[in-house]
C-alpha cells in the first residue's frame, strides 16, 4: 500500500502543474509563517538563522540519503559545475533571501507583496536572454494579466509610494531570477538532478548570511536605518515555532522550485507561482479572519485567468 502510494506521488512529480502548485503552497505558507512571526516582534538576523537551520535539517533529511552520494560525486568529478550550481545557489537563495528581507523591514506590506512578484518579469528576461526562451505576445499579454491580478490583490488599488526597502526588494527580484535561470540552464544541458543542487542551496546561502552578520556586529554605526533592521543576536523562544516552521516551508519550496524547473521552462515556473499571493490572501482570511473587498476578488480572478492561459498554452515547454 505503501508502494502504490509512493509510486502515485513519483508520478505527479514529473508534471509540471503538480510541482508549481506545490512550490507556490509552500512558498505562500513560507511568507504566512514569517509574517506572523515578525507580527510578534521576532528580529530580521536571529529568525533567519533558526529559519536557515531548520531548512537545512529539512532538506538533510529528506534528500541527502537519497542524493547526498550524487553530490559528493559531483564534487569530486565536475568541480566546476558543483561550484556554478552553488554560485547560482548564493545568488537565489543568499542574497536574494537577505535582500528580500532587509527590503520588507524597510518598506510597507503593499509595496512588498507587490514588488515580489516583479521577479516574474525578470526571470522571463533573462530566460529569453540567457535560455533564448520564446518571446511571444502570448507570453507578455499572460504577464500583464497576472501583474494586474497581483497589483489589485496585493495593495486593494492603493497606489504604491516609492520607499528606500523597495530598492533592495527589486535586487532581491533580479538575484531570484538570474539564479534560478541559470539552473535552469545547467538542468537542460547538465545530467545533474533537481535535488542534488536543492541540497546546496542552503550551504550556498550561509555564507552570504554570515556577511550581512558581520555588517551587524562589526559596523552597525555606519548602516543608519538599515542598523535597526540587521540588530543582532537576541533570540525569544517565544519566535522559535514561527521560525521552524518557516524554515520547513522554505526547503519544501526550494524542493520543488527546482523540480518545477526541471520538468518546465523559467518562464512557466514564474507565472504559474503567481497563485502565491492567492493562497496567501486565502490563509489571512481564514486564520486572521481578514476580509477581502471587490477589488481584490478582481485580482485574484487575473491570476486565474493568467495561469489558465498557461496551462493551455504550451509555455512549460517553450
Amino acid at each position: 500500500m505503501h508502494y502504490r502510494g509512493e509510486k502515485k506521488i513519483n508520478k505527479y512529480s514529473s508534471y509540471p502543474l503538480f510541482n508549481v502548485l506545490m512550490f507556490s503552497a509552500f512558498w505562500a505558507l513560507q511568507i504566512f509563517i514569517a509574517k506572523l512571526g515578525f507580527n510578534t516582534g521576532a528580529m530580521v538576523l536571529p529568525f533567519q538563522a533558526v529559519m536557515l537551520f531548520s531548512a537545512m535539517a529539512t532538506v538533510a533529511v529528506l534528500l541527502f540519503p537519497k542524493s547526498g552520494p550524487e553530490l559528493t560525486q559531483l564534487f569530486k568529478h565536475n568541480p566546476a559545475l558543483f561550484w556554478k550550481l552553488f554560485f547560482a545557489n548564493a545568488i537565489q537563495s543568499g542574497l536574494g533571501s537577505s535582500l528580500s528581507i532587509v527590503g520588507i523591514a524597510l518598506t510597507n506590506a503593499i509595496n512588498a507583496g507587490f514588488l515580489v512578484k516583479l521577479s516574474t518579469v525578470s526571470t522571463i528576461f533573462f530566460a529569453w536572454v540567457i535560455l533564448k526562451e520564446r518571446m511571444s505576445f502570448l507570453k507578455l499579454s499572460v504577464i500583464v494579466i497576472a501583474l494586474s491580478g497581483a497589483y489589485l490583490l496585493t495593495t486593494k488599488g492603493q497606489a504604491i509610494l516609492p520607499q528606500i526597502g523597495d530598492l533592495f526588494i527589486l535586487g532581491a527580484c533580479l538575484c531570484w531570477s538570474f539564479g534560478n535561470v541559470i539552473v535552469r540552464s545547467m538542468l537542460r544541458s547538465q545530467s545533474v538532478t533537481a535535488d542534488v543542487i536543492t541540497i546546496q542551496k542552503p550551504l550556498a546561502g550561509t555564507p552570504i548570511y554570515l556577511i550581512f552578520v558581520g555588517f551587524s556586529v562589526f559596523y552597525s554605526d555606519g548602516l543608519g536605518e538599515l542598523g535597526q533592521v540587521l540588530a543582532c543576536c537576541s533570540f525569544s523562544l517565544t519566535f522559535l515555532p514561527y521560525a521552524l516552521g518557516s524554515g520547513f516551508c522554505l526547503a519544501m519550496a526550494w524542493i520543488y522550485l527546482y523540480r518545477t524547473l526541471n520538468v518546465a521552462t523559467a518562464s512557466y515556473m514564474t507565472l504559474m507561482s503567481m497563485a502565491t499571493p492567492i493562497i496567501v490572501s486565502i490563509l489571512a482570511m481564514v486564520i486572521l479572519k481578514e476580509t477581502l473587498i471587490w477589488i481584490q476578488v478582481i485580482g485574484a480572478g487575473l491570476i486565474l485567468l493568467s495561469g489558465v492561459m498557461i496551462y493551455f498554452s504550451g509555455i512549460s515547454k517553450a
